[in-house]
């Protein structure tokens, strides 16, 4: 089922229509398709973490602050980040928390805030995330107690995780 689609006008000056035609060229899309991704962002994104008071750091940051915090205030920070910081996210953003907004903000945490890269699998008795990023090992273990901790505190289901240095692979059952 295709989404329903409006034409709108928009004046922009001629750097801006410079730069976003150089990024639909790069990226092989139309300027549409680049347009609609930008707002999109925004309006399903950007706004709720604007309001929400999230920071944006670089990888390279985040890494090292992860590698100087001692394993125990790291494991207790990411238990608190997935079981209090994302369930009042998903309560902000979507106003209620069942399986279908949970794993929406899964994969708008990854894609959106750029903690790595997810693949999800949802099957009949099994949701599958797989999570590849470049935070090192002490990322591998923030981001398992924070995913577990946000499936436990949101949905109430237990997890099976299997990490790496670079790897972070849940499942649950829906």
């Amino acid at each position: 089922m295709s989404k329903k689609s409006s034409s709108i006008t928009f004046r922009i000056d001629e750097k801006s229509e410079r730069g976003l035609r150089k990024l639909a060229e790069e990226n092989r899309i139309s300027l549409n398709t680049l347009a609609n991704q930008i707002f999109s962002d925004y309006v399903e994104c950007e706004v709720f973490t604007k309001k929400f008071g999230t920071l944006k750091m670089s990888t390279d940051t985040f890494r090292r602050i992860l590698s100087v915090i001692p394993e125990k205030d790291l494991v207790d920070l990411a238990i608190r980040g997935g079981s209090q910081e994302a369930k009042e996210f998903i309560l902000f953003k979507w106003k209620k928390l069942n399986s279908s907004v949970v794993h929406e903000f899964v994969k708008m945490y990854f894609e959106f805030c750029g903690y790595g890269r997810c693949d999800m699998e949802k099957t009949e008795g099994k949701v599958s995330v797989s999570i590849h990023h470049d935070l090192k090992e002490k990322g591998s273990l923030y981001l398992k107690h924070f995913l577990e901790s946000l499936i436990r505190s949101t949905i109430d289901k237990p997890c099976t995780t299997t990490t790496t240095e670079d790897t972070v692979t849940l499942s649950f059952q829906p």
